[in-house]
């Protein structure tokens, strides 16, 4: 009998969702501005407010997927591994994230603009509500979580022999490494090259992880492989 299929077509439906919501976000060209600023985000909002919204609907698809891929996963390894299933914790907890930003989106198209109806200084304050709230904690915090779930299932699929699909591991892992040394070495001032890495790591090399990681998921082989009994035990 045949495995689920249904994890790795979760994970390419997130990798492409994530990856909408970049596209979403680049569409405007130069009427975006500076997405920091709230004045020139109202403008947008005015005038790309749909855009938004379908990038906050992205990242909800993109969180509801993720979860059917972390929970279809830890389904096909059983209970083998107790390392793996902490690390799926993380998969959860992204796609929650995920989620609620999303939502947050969907909901600023139409309440912030009617907020700096009412008083540009409030419109300005409650975009940067959003954004604080929304862009950099909530979405980061879910990039970073999906992060960390996807190098875990990198290492699983290396340990299970794998091994071409599990070098796409190295991308999103090009996010932990570079936020760990942040945190490490917090007076050494880093050239602003490796900021562009960053985002370039969570921008591209997350939804890029994922498609790969659902594409082996749908080859029988790696579906029997993670039912072997050898890997990543705990």
């Amino acid at each position: 009998m045949k495995r689920p299929l249904a994890p790795g077509i979760a994970l390419i439906v997130c990798a492409l969702a994530l990856a909408a919501v970049s596209v979403l976000e680049l569409a405007p060209g130069d009427a975006r501005g500076d997405g920091d600023n709230p004045a020139d985000s109202l403008k947008y909002l005015a005038e790309f407010g749909l855009l938004y919204s379908y990038s906050g609907l992205a990242l909800v698809v993109g969180g509801v997927a993720l979860v059917v891929g972390v929970v279809g996963v830890r389904h096909l390894m059983g209970q083998q591994s107790l390392a793996f299933a902490a690390a799926s914790t993380f998969g959860v907890l992204g796609a929650g994230f995920l989620v609620v930003a999303g939502v947050m989106r969907m909901q600023a198209n139409g309440t912030v603009p009617h907020i700096a109806g009412l008083d540009q200084d409030w419109g300005e304050a409650a975009y940067l509500a959003v954004q604080m709230a929304g862009t950099q904690g909530l979405l980061s915090a879910g990039m970073l979580a999906t992060a960390a779930w996807l190098v875990a299932f990198g290492l699983v699929l290396w340990r299970r022999g794998v091994r071409v699909p599990a070098f796409a591991a190295a991308l999103p892992a090009v996010v932990l490494l570079i936020l760990l040394g942040d945190l490490a070495l917090p007076f050494v001032v880093a050239p602003d090259s490796f900021f562009v890495v960053y985002i370039l790591a969570i921008v591209v090399g997350v939804p890029i992880c994922s498609l790969v990681f659902g594409l082996a998921l749908l080859r029988e082989r790696t579906r029997s492989s993670l039912k072997s009994s050898d890997a990543l035990q705990a």
